[in-house]
């Protein structure tokens, strides 16, 4: 019902806004376009309530779609997301297929307290590690609630951020539609950057710094049959693969009809290790159906099961047996193969050794990790339903129930024949967390121009964890490895554990907009949480949050080349628990006195332990302009008050800690995001996106009457006025042309040959790196894609362990060298870094590196068959193929194996990865 001369607006989720004048027209047809920009990221769903339209959000939100998820050959979707969102920080810190991702939004917020996002898949809250149990190939898209007003209303979860992740589903009277998708690929060490000494090199290097050798008969021998035999081991190459395979299969069904939509799939993902004995297998099924019963009545069911089986060659030891250390270490003048000679004395190679006497008596690593063999499984779901009923016009009463539920299980055994003694190690672990919510919406309309949501809630979080184990030696039959078949008397240890949580929540949430000129809201939420003591449980949180729709204002309506541009603020605070369940009690432990059993204090009790809490300011600018460009600003301010803290004690009390609210931190810094459609003429298309993060860490105050406190061993050290993260090392000041002797700066920058502690000062050089981001490319022309992106991590200092043993010349007899020490002092006059033989590397400045890196992270090329040439099949409604890589070029300075470590150190770790892989999608 419109007048004659009316002009009508047309709007619809994804397509581009149309206005039709009527001029006395009774019948309108209406062609929607899409549009690139908002079909990537319009819709927000999972947050309490009805979905919501991307522009009608005052808080800071940012959105992936599945294009960015379903190729990527990882097994934990975090790992697709580097660079992809501004203020998100994801470091894959290992090439373990099995490999958990770090995620940090915004920087970090607490010192002892955790730091990673809420994590919510449709509805259900759940660990960081339920990631690695999804398939990338169900996700519709991942959703990033960066500010308070966005944040807030999860209250006491969500202080450092909420991650919402939604599995796809049918939409309404959608044709039944089969997919079937397969993926194949290998993989590879991603970088390397450390070379070592070759044999002869290695050899020549022990003479020079050891001149002794020269006259040393048994040594000479090795050296001249090394050389006569070349045996010039690659130690990296023997224990590492350069084509481990990965595939994938996945099959979904997705369709709907007037009341219900659907979504079945099913997956298999398997990966190989680079090293031996390394791998992953995960199976997914997922089922989301969604059905209108009544006019009045929805209901709704999620349900994802996965069960994965991995092994993990680095799980105990960081020694010589961890393939990493050894590949570095090893002598390269030894072979890993048995030999004899034939007639003619030349050399017979044969199988693998087991133990080398000639090594000092070391095992062969692939000897290990064979007769060491682990297994582990972890069969999880993930699954919510809802019921909604609409008794009134815009009225929605809607009740939620939630589950993260798993069983993970870790068999271990050491078979006899290895160090001499047979063990076996079984542990279980049972979790499950429930989640009720219940919520009322209102929705009217005043005069058409003002618009008012009512939400209020209620929410209950039931978490239950309980674990066990057992360890027995004694095994002497490698035939009989269960925990009760061993054949001697030895040690059995045995563990336990259980722990419940519970939470309970009330919240409300009002908005307010203006004829979609002036958005206004606000929320508030009250949360008890069991991790408190009786009388501090209940923390209060809130935030308000406005928007200014400035294109909807007249003097802008008629400006065709700006097509949105919006100005946001919000204030707010969130809550963090995340600490152990029971630190605020005292509780009681068992241990040794005076050669008896005793009952002991396991923990000081903390009665008035309460909620540590984050106040966040946000001001932002999201614009588009031309139909091309895109931008979206945010500054952020947060400050973490009551940190949840560790409060170091004197021994003397017969405690090292107690947890207490201590401390203050603030975090300062901007999101960046653009986009540009640089091409979009006829059947090409071309776009680039980036993202930028800047954070500025800084505590503010430390505990009560402590203003500093060092992590002994760590190159860490807490002070008001520093980051967090902040290295606290003595400063290397290179080596004394003179005498080769190793030099430092004194904190009042004298130099001095004796090493101390004491020297330490702080650098300046963070391990949390304050730029993070990324730019991606996409090109297409008349079915062919190319999309490409890369992540970069600017100003991160990571401390290589790794150089302390093969830039030692004191470690020459049991170490291999790197090449650098080629550099070593050996005269006088001699301008270098690495001293004199005889001298010991010491922790200090010459370790820390910059582990600065960029990586182009995915590329993928694409085909996608003409329909016009599908649709004479009758059955096809698209096929493609396509191919790509991941970390396909890393660059850094850093020098170790991988600058991704997510650590203040790197002694050992698994190396990353690199992939190449093809793969093909057939729609029916």
């Amino acid at each position: 019902q419109a007048d004659a001369n009316a002009t009508l607006i047309f709007t619809f989720v994804g397509m581009k806004t149309r206005e039709i004048a009527l001029n006395g027209l009774t019948n309108v047809n209406v062609e929607m376009e899409m549009d690139a920009e908002q079909m990537e990221d319009v819709v927000v769903t999972g947050m309490y309530g009805s979905a919501k339209r991307l522009g009608s959000i005052t808080g800071s939100v940012t959105t992936v779609g599945e294009a960015k998820l379903k190729d990527r050959p990882v097994a934990n979707i975090a790992d697709a997301l580097q660079g992809q969102m501004a203020g998100l920080q994801t470091f894959t810190s290992s090439g373990e297929p099995s490999a958990t991702v770090s995620i940090r939004l915004r920087g970090i917020n607490s010192i002892n307290a955790g730091n990673t996002p809420l994590i919510i898949v449709d509805g259900a809250p759940v660990t960081a590690s339920a990631l690695r149990s999804l398939n990338a190939n169900d996700i519709e898209n991942v959703v990033l609630l960066k500010d308070a007003s966005a944040t807030a209303i999860y209250g006491s979860r969500a202080a450092n951020g909420v991650m919402i992740v939604t599995t796809k589903k049918g939409r309404t009277n959608e044709e039944p539609r089969v997919m079937l998708k397969a993926q194949y690929g290998i993989s590879a060490m991603a970088a390397d950057n450390l070379p070592m000494m070759n044999a002869r090199e290695y050899l020549d290097f022990r003479e020079l710094v050891n001149p002794a050798l020269l006259e040393n008969p048994t040594f000479q021998a090795h050296k001249e049959w090394a050389l006569k035999y070349n045996v010039d081991t690659d130690w990296k190459e023997y224990l590492f693969k350069d084509n481990s395979p990965f595939y994938e299969l996945n099959m979904n069904v997705t369709g709907a009809t007037d009341r219900t939509n659907y979504y079945l799939s099913a997956g298999y993902y398997s990966q190989e290790g680079i090293t031996h004995h390394s791998d992953m297998k995960r199976m997914n099924l997922r089922s989301n159906i969604d059905t209108q019963v009544k006019e009045y009545l929805r209901m709704g069911l999620n349900f994802g099961l996965s069960h994965e089986k991995y092994r993990e060659t680095f799980s105990t030891s960081n020694g010589w047996y961890n393939p990493t250390n050894f590949a570095k270490w090893a002598d390269p003048s030894y072979s890993p193969y048995t030999y004899t000679y034939d007639e003619n004395d030349n050399i017979i190679w044969g199988d693998r050794w087991e133990q080398n006497s000639a090594m000092g008596g070391l095992y062969n690593p692939q000897y290990v990790m064979e007769n060491q063999p682990s297994w582990r499984q972890t069969t999880r779901l993930i699954g919510s339903s809802y019921i909604e009923v609409t008794p009134l016009k815009g009225l929605t009463i809607k009740g939620v129930q939630a589950v993260d539920a798993f069983d993970y299980r870790n068999s271990g055994v050491s078979y006899p024949e290895l160090f001499g003694i047979g063990t076996v190690t079984e542990s279980f672990q049972r979790f499950y967390s429930f989640t009720f919510t219940n919520t009322v919406e209102y929705k009217f309309d005043l005069n058409s121009m003002h618009h008012f949501t009512l939400l209020a809630g209620q929410e209950s979080i039931a978490e239950k964890n309980n674990q066990f184990g057992a360890r027995t030696e004694g095994h002497s039959d490698r035939r009989l490895m269960l925990l009760n078949t061993r054949q001697t008397s030895a040690q059995d240890g045995f563990s336990a554990t259980r722990t419940e949580t519970v939470f309970n929540s009330w919240f409300g949430r009002v908005e307010y907009d203006y004829n979609s000129r002036y958005f206004f809201d606000a929320s508030i939420r009250t949360d008890g949480s069991s991790r408190f003591g009786k009388d501090h449980r209940w923390g209060t949180f809130y935030s308000l949050g406005a928007m200014w729709n400035a294109k909807s204002e007249s003097f802008l309506e008629d400006v065709s080349w700006v097509n949105d541009l919006r100005l946001k603020a919000s204030y707010g605070e969130t809550g963090n628990s995340s600490i152990s369940d029971y630190a605020w009690i005292g509780s009681i432990g068992s241990g040794m006195y005076n050669g008896s059993s005793a009952w002991t204090i396991g923990n000081l009790s903390n009665d008035k332990l309460t909620w540590e809490t984050v106040g966040s300011l946000n001001i932002g600018i999201h614009a588009r302009f031309l139909d091309r460009y895109g931008l979206e600003l945010d500054y952020y301010s947060k400050k973490t008050t009551n940190m949840l803290m560790t409060v170091p004690l004197s021994y003397t009390t017969g405690h090292a800690s107690y947890t207490s609210n201590v401390g203050e931190m603030t975090n300062k810094g901007i999101d960046l995001t653009v986009r540009a459609d640089i091409l979009k003429e006829g059947d090409f298309f071309w776009s680039v996106s980036g993202t930028l993060n800047y954070n500025k860490n800084r505590i503010e105050k430390l505990y009560e009457g402590i203003d500093e406190f060092e992590n002994a061993g760590t190159g860490m050290k807490y002070q008001p006025g520093h980051a967090l993260g902040e290295f606290y090392y003595a400063r290397y000041a290179g080596v004394n042309p003179v005498n080769g002797e190793q030099l430092w700066y004194t904190p009042e920058g004298e130099l001095t040959n004796q090493f101390s502690a004491d020297n330490s000062v702080f650098l300046g050089k963070n391990r949390y790196a304050p730029y993070t981001g990324g730019f991606s490319t996409l090109l297409s022309w008349k079915g062919i894609t190319l999309s490409a992106d890369f992540s970069f991590v600017l100003d991160k200092y990571l401390l290589n362990n790794d150089r302390y043993f093969v830039e030692n010349s004191t470690n020459t007899e049991a170490n291999n060298m790197a090449r650098s020490m080629f550099r070593m002092w050996q005269k006088p006059g001699d301008i270098t870094d690495i001293p004199r033989a005889g001298e010991k590397p010491e922790f200090d400045s010459r370790l820390l590196e910059n582990a600065s890196f960029g990586r182009l992270k995915n590329l993928t090329i694409s085909y996608d068959l003409p329909k016009t040439l599908l649709a004479k099949t009758g059955f096809l409604q698209g096929t493609r193929v396509y191919a790509g890589g991941r970390n396909l070029l890393t660059w850094t300075e850093y020098s170790g194996y991988d600058p991704e470590v997510d650590s203040n150190l790197q002694l050992g770790n698994y190396p990353n990865t690199k992939q190449y892989f093809f793969g093909v999608e057939l729609t029916f």
